[in-house]
């Protein structure tokens, strides 16, 4: 699910982005975001926003939102969807976030961390730009505890990457990110045999 793509093949990932993932956008995703983004204030990074999946849980009071992403042509769809009406969409890296330290009151990482190319760098840049009393919000797709399905996804990764722009089956991003945060709640779920992991996170100060 990576918005690191280039030439021709990002323009086709960007086109059937949306069509491919919506029967389970509809009926697992978009519900589960609703729950973990609930009460979600302030200014907001929407980090590797794609498409804009998380912008109707922006249409509320007292969210100022960015939009930023890699792909330009995953922009322009998100734009499509009214991204500019509500918020400033920008095109940049999540290992080399352009704003400065403490920046925005949440953060939303949702599908995204399991392409970028260094996972500990931008994990490390969230925290940065994150302000002291800030939140993160995480949906990732993560390794398996079960030992037979890590098998499967560490078999299918090198595949998966090559026909998903760059995205790892097999990152244990719920354990990463307790290196730089301090988890205040989290959930699995199992979607597709896959297991996603949601959590809210504060600062280590």
């Amino acid at each position: 699910m990576n918005r690191g793509l280039s030439g021709w093949y990002e323009r086709i990932f960007a086109a059937f982005y949306d069509p491919l993932l919506k029967n389970v956008e509809n009926q697992s995703f978009s519900p589960l975001r609703s729950r973990l983004l609930a009460g979600i204030s302030g200014t907001v990074l929407d980090l590797g926003a794609g498409t804009g999946s998380n912008l109707p849980f922006y249409d509320r009071p007292g969210i100022t939102p960015v939009f930023l992403d890699r792909s330009l042509p995953m922009l322009k769809k998100g734009l499509a969807k009214g991204m500019k009406t509500c918020g400033h969409p920008v095109a940049g890296s999540a290992t080399a976030l352009p704003f400065p330290d403490e920046s925005f009151d949440s953060i939303v990482s949702s599908l995204v961390l399991c392409s970028v190319e260094d996972l500990f760098a931008s994990l490390s840049e969230i925290n940065r730009i994150l302000k002291k009393d800030g939140t993160l919000f995480l949906m990732e797709h993560v390794l398996s505890l079960s030992p037979q399905i890590a098998a499967l996804q560490r078999f299918a990764t090198p595949l998966w990457k090559t026909v998903a722009g760059g995205c790892h089956l097999d990152r244990a991003t719920d354990t990463v990110v307790r290196t730089l945060f301090i988890e205040e709640s989290s959930w699995q779920e199992t979607i597709g045999g896959l297991p996603f992991h949601f959590g809210r996170y504060t600062k280590r100060l």
